[in-house]
């Protein structure tokens, strides 16, 4: 793996436990009980998920980098959003 890949996988787990964290605070100021366990398996989760979404996103990054294709790194123009309200030019 990729030491990019491997850095964005432990900024993503880093982040998903500092929500996990956040939303354990909030949820202590509240009534709803909240049992240790539950608690862990939150913060654990939340990592869990953002690792694999910083994980997902540097490899689809790397991927497409590593693309041979020269059309594929070319810039594009941007489409317009309603072609057809677009007034021709008049041929007169």
């Amino acid at each position: 793996m990729n030491r990019r890949v491997l850095a964005a996988l432990l900024a993503g787990a880093l982040l998903g436990a500092a929500v996990a964290l956040l939303l354990q605070a909030a949820i202590a100021r509240t009534v709803v009980p909240l049992s240790p366990a539950r608690a862990l398996w939150q913060v654990f989760l939340l990592a869990f998920a953002g690792g694999l979404a910083g994980f997902a996103l540097s490899t689809v990054a790397a991927l497409q980098a590593a693309d041979p294709d020269p059309d594929y790194h070319r810039p594009r123009r941007p489409r317009q959003l309603r072609p057809a309200l677009r007034r021709r030019p008049s041929t007169h």
